[in-house]
């Protein structure tokens, strides 16, 4: 078992964000993510704007290497997972737990209303996760999210779905 922390990813941290996202995407059977889109990440632009804004975080181990990250963005009033991934290596260690539970308190103390997500259909341990955290499928996604779904889909990834978990209002102060 690997010691790490969960933290506001650093500037520096932006750089080994890629790498961490190529090696998860091995993770997921060819039928989900086709071989020729492994290669696709999170623009390192969105990544520094979503450190700027502190809403993305690092999984490091005890001298400091990226094991996995979560970056959020902000629609209107509510927030999106974009992105949640752990290098394989380390996987199984709760790791992307202790990431999401991050951006779960991140987004308690801030009394966002939803945070919202998509993910493969067919894929047990992100199901799995995301449903441990109160995550529920969605019939019908809000437009924005309907719209990210049908991008993925155009791009060739396996059937996807959206997802939202629901805050509970903050009540801090009354």
């Amino acid at each position: 078992m690997t010691d790490y922390r969960i933290e506001l990813a650093s500037i520096e941290d932006v750089a080994a964000l890629a790498a961490v996202e190529r090696a998860a995407a091995t993770l997921f059977p060819e039928r989900l993510l086709p071989l020729h889109l492994r290669g696709e990440t999170v623009a390192p632009e969105k990544l520094m704007a979503a450190q700027a804004a502190g809403m993305l975080w690092a999984a490091k181990d005890g001298d400091g290497k990226v094991l996995g990250f979560a970056c959020v963005a902000m629609h209107g009033q509510v927030a999106l997972l974009v992105e949640l991934d752990v290098l394989p290596a380390y996987g199984k260690q709760g790791i992307g737990s202790a990431l999401l539970a991050a951006v779960v308190a991140w987004g308690n103390a801030r009394a966002i209303p939803t945070l919202y997500l998509t993910t493969f259909l067919e894929f047990a341990p992100s199901q799995a996760l995301y449903r441990k955290f109160g995550f529920v499928t969605l019939g019908a996604a809000p437009d924005f999210l309907a719209a990210a779904l049908r991008q993925e889909t155009a791009a060739g990834l396996g059937e996807r779905v959206a997802m939202r978990l629901t805050f509970p209002r903050n009540k801090v102060g009354k």
